[in-house]
């Protein structure tokens, strides 16, 4: 096992790359969005199709927000729904069976889009790694004070398939950092991978004026 650990910190960017951070992750919600426009996908996704367009187009308007302001806005996020919504998009995107293993409601303090961000990550980086065959489970938990996304797919391990751009783990790492978490992986050869990011569990504190 690995550990990432993180603590609270400012994330600076060279413009170049963090450039390009933001397109790879607007990429998965344009691909999203021309399969759900798709009049041939209107009988695979039904009546929610709709619903699901609109989460996208919802999704994109949050992080071009968040690019647009300078001061992050620490908030109470709710991580099990974050999560949700994130598989949605994913198993529109590679079709790859994502099981979602939710605990009621957990909440954590930080910038929506930020956590969207890295959660979206983590599984665009598990659906490629469990290819056409495999599947990937998505579990938000929350104990002793910690909260926490794991993500697991059956691929052959970290590592050992096609590298990706490598800004997904980047900006999981970046989250981490900014709301005191860290980064925990495991991974053997053929028995696939588990990344799990970690952060401090509740509601941002409500300062008395």
């Amino acid at each position: 096992m690995s550990a990432a650990d993180a603590s609270p910190t400012t994330i600076g960017y060279d413009d170049s790359q963090h450039l390009l951070e933001l397109c790879h992750d607007l990429r998965q919600y344009v691909a999203a969005g021309l399969f759900l426009s798709d009049p041939a996908a209107a009988e695979l996704v039904g009546p929610g199709g709709l619903a699901l367009i609109h989460q996208q187009f919802r999704a994109i308007a949050e992080l071009l927000d968040f690019e647009q302001t300078p001061a992050r806005r620490i908030g109470g996020v709710n991580l099990t729904q974050l999560a949700g919504e994130c598989a949605d998009l994913v198993r529109l995107t590679y079709r790859v069976p994502v099981i979602f293993e939710r605990a009621p409601r957990v909440m954590v303090a930080g910038e929506q889009a930020l956590l969207r961000r890295a959660v979206g990550n983590l599984l665009d980086n598990a659906c490629r790694a469990a290819g056409s065959g495999g599947q990937v489970q998505l579990r938000v938990d929350s104990a002793d004070g910690e909260a926490s996304v794991e993500v697991s797919d059956d691929g052959p391990g970290f590592g050992e398939i096609a590298a990706g751009t490598g800004h997904g783990l980047q900006v999981v790492a970046a989250a981490a950092r900014a709301f005191g978490g860290r980064i925990e992986i495991v991974s053997l050869p053929g028995s696939g991978t588990t990344v799990r990011l970690c952060l401090p569990a509740g509601k941002p504190a409500v300062r008395s004026a």
